[in-house]
């Protein structure tokens, strides 16, 4: 080739490069620029056939992920190995790039029927190394024999090397997306329990006032909700937001009464997650439950025992059954007057969750049954 049209075609290849640098710079468009490369790459270096090959997940198989004068259905469809016997395996497993100046003779790997077919006889695979990984292979297939040059080389390593940098601040800005919509939603969410929360304090106030004979009984009974509802909200801020076990609820407020499964306390369920709202609604019944078991019932009295059992009844509206049971304590004359613990339970936790609950006192013992939808409330 003569110096003038050496000098043309490394000014040709410049300006290309020049070219494509600046669009991956501000496009979105993967598979647009991904096409525009193939092609310029076919332009630039004269031969029709280049393709880029995308590793897949599982790092077994490239996908041909844009390509320029490919049969038909070979362009976003067809595969190739990514193992060492595949030419664009074989160029990521040594991380250089790979020249084959003559398929028939080629023994360092098999020529895939992909290339068979196209009557590929020289190649070149360079890798598109990102910042994390390997991305894939940029390959330049020739249908006649040609002796790839260290520029051409060079070319398409540069060509690569600006492919793997757009893939790497694509991936960046949508990782800053992700973490943006996260954190709007963690607002969001934040927002609304706080509301909530607000509102089950106004509520535990006024009904707690109503059924307090003193101030001193007001303020040991208030301060002992407010305590729940703030042990609700560590559970909710530690775990998931997206659902809290009802196991671990109950565990929570059996806790902070001193009770442990074991012994006189059985738990037994499947693992049911619940959403914020419900674990609120829930875990405060838990306490009126637990509390009022400390002071008069199987919490307080030595031969007591409670069993608490859970399961979920499908159907159109999948719900969740709760039984808290009492034994091995007396109860000769059930109580006349119902507190706030009685209400909470039949008639505050029903309207918020859209169920019913029923509190039966036995000849051994209290019985609650709690049945309410698996799915929340809007």
């Amino acid at each position: 080739m003569a110096a003038s049209q050496e000098a043309e075609r490394l000014r040709l290849q410049a300006r290309a490069l020049a070219h494509f640098g600046s669009h991956a710079l501000r496009t979105d468009d993967l598979d647009a620029l991904l096409q525009e490369a193939a092609a310029l790459v076919s332009d630039c270096i004269g031969i029709d056939l280049v393709k880029v090959l995308e590793l897949l997940p599982g790092g077994d198989n490239l996908l041909v992920r844009a390509g320029v004068n490919w049969k038909p259905g070979v362009v976003g469809r067809a595969t190739l190995g990514a193992h060492e016997r595949s030419p664009g395996g074989y160029a990521l497993v040594r991380d250089e790039p790979v020249i084959s100046a003559d398929t028939d003779v080629e023994d360092r790997f098999e020529i895939p029927d992909l290339l068979l077919e196209h009557r590929v006889k020289s190649m070149v695979n360079v890798v598109i190394r990102g910042e994390r990984a390997a991305w894939g292979v940029l390959e330049v297939d020739s249908r006649r024999h040609r002796s790839f040059d260290e520029d051409d080389v060079s070319f398409l390593q540069n060509y690569a090397n600006l492919i793997a940098a757009a893939i790497d601040r694509l991936k960046a800005e949508a990782d800053l997306r992700q973490a943006a919509e996260r954190t709007s939603f963690l607002l969001g969410e934040l927002q609304h329990r706080v509301q909530n929360m607000l509102l089950n304090v106004r509520s535990l106030a006024r009904r707690t006032a109503r059924g307090s004979a003193s101030v001193a009984a007001f303020s040991e009974a208030f301060d002992a909700r407010l305590m729940a509802l703030a042990r609700t909200q560590d559970l909710l801020t530690t775990a998931s937001l997206a659902s809290v076990g009802l196991r671990d609820a109950l565990l929570q407020e059996l806790g902070a009464h001193g009770a442990e499964p074991g012994g006189r306390v059985s738990l037994s369920g499947p693992e049911i997650g619940l959403p914020p709202k419900t674990v609120q609604a829930l875990s405060m019944v838990f306490h009126e439950l637990a509390t009022n078991a400390s002071k008069y019932g199987a919490l307080r009295h030595e031969g007591g025992r409670l069993d608490v059992s859970w399961r979920t009844t499908p159907g159109d509206r999948a719900e969740v059954s709760v039984l808290w049971r009492e034994s091995g304590v007396p109860i000769s004359d059930p109580p006349t007057r119902r507190g706030f613990g009685t209400e909470a339970i039949e008639r505050i936790l029903p309207h918020m969750l859209g169920g019913e609950s029923r509190v039966e006192f036995l000849a051994d013992g209290v019985a609650c049954t709690i049945r309410f939808p698996l799915s929340e409330r809007p």
